[in-house]
């Protein structure tokens, strides 16, 4: 089972945990999936995003990532654990389990902390520093031969996609990984799944696990009450509004983030009369949503809510 040490931002719904992860091919298709709903939607909002990367249409995984006994067969510590079809990547001959080795020249080394975090989280990090003015130097191992590779860079919303190996029902973001579980995963629409994505991808927008940490704002059982209940409350409030933005901007119906809180899903997810103080009833997320589409959002234009975009920087109260 993949291993992982996330913050979790915003639990959409908790859900009981599998057993035994699930089986290797289905999860790599659930990942591959969650990489084509997001990319657009990172790549066409990066007007928003003061955090980017370059735009490779990629997902990247390491080994350490996995138990001994289940190992994916990557051509290196660091691999491409899927390439979009047409993308940079692609186009430059990079493929599925291809090994990553070097970023700019540089080898993909262990960052000292956290100090359980994968190495794919420093192959990102690399990327993450790469000015974006620059083509991309990559070394790689593609049939056992190690060659270099430059690309040409387009930057996108700095953020990892992932399908977190669990049957239960949650989506999370730390600010830098957004994880989808893949009992979710199964059980949601293409659309459903672009929504989700995009809530966890406004987060990530708008700072809010650092604001929040900065709040002092508590998270857990704690969350739910006084201050932090207001402030982690005002945090998905925000996100939700972004979404159908984000939605929008990228080519897919807004309507599908309130669609989805109006679904039997949505609402299995939300809890019905038992969702926590921290986040509103799937009725009053579609009922703002609806609210927000129709008054600001314009079929074929780019647009976003320049109040809450400008707040990203401000302290939460």
């Amino acid at each position: 089972m993949r291993r992982f040490g996330l913050f979790a931002m915003c639990l959409i719904a908790a859900g009981p945990a599998a057993a035994d992860a699930p089986p290797f091919a289905p999860l790599r298709a659930q990942d591959e999936r969650l990489l084509r709903i997001a990319e657009p939607i990172m790549a066409r909002n990066v007007q928003l995003c003061d955090r980017t990367m370059p735009d490779l249409g990629v997902s990247l995984q390491s080994t350490d990532q996995y138990p001994a006994a289940a190992q994916p067969g990557f051509a290196a510590p660091v691999a491409f654990a899927a390439v979009l079809t047409g993308s940079v990547a692609a186009t430059a001959g990079i493929e599925r389990d291809d090994g990553l080795v070097s970023i700019d020249g540089e080898p993909i080394a262990r960052r000292p902390q956290p100090a359980a975090s994968p190495l794919r989280d420093s192959a990102f990090a690399a990327l993450a520093a790469h000015d974006t003015a620059k083509p991309l130097v990559l070394g790689i191992i593609h049939d056992g031969q190690s060659r270099k590779i430059s690309l040409p860079v387009v930057p996108e919303c700095r953020a990892m996609v992932e399908i977190l190996d669990v049957s239960g029902e949650t989506a999370r973001s730390d600010g830098q990984t957004i994880q989808i579980a893949y009992g979710l995963a199964t059980r949601a629409t293409d659309d459903q799944i672009a929504a989700i994505f995009a809530h966890e991808l406004a987060h990530a927008i708008l700072h809010h696990r650092e604001r929040l940490s900065a709040a002092n704002a508590s998270k857990g059982l704690l969350g739910e009450f006084g201050r932090s209940q207001r402030l982690n409350r005002q945090a998905e409030v925000e996100a939700d509004r972004l979404s159908v933005y984000l939605l929008a901007n990228a080519g897919v119906d807004p309507h599908a983030a309130p669609n989805l809180w109006r679904s039997k899903l949505g609402r299995h997810i939300s809890g019905g009369i038992f969702h926590d103080a921290a986040h509103p009833s799937a009725k009053t997320r579609a009922l703002m949503m609806e609210a927000e589409i129709a008054q600001h959002i314009r079929p074929g234009q780019s647009s976003y809510p320049a109040a809450l975009m400008a707040a990203r920087t401000q302290p939460m109260n």
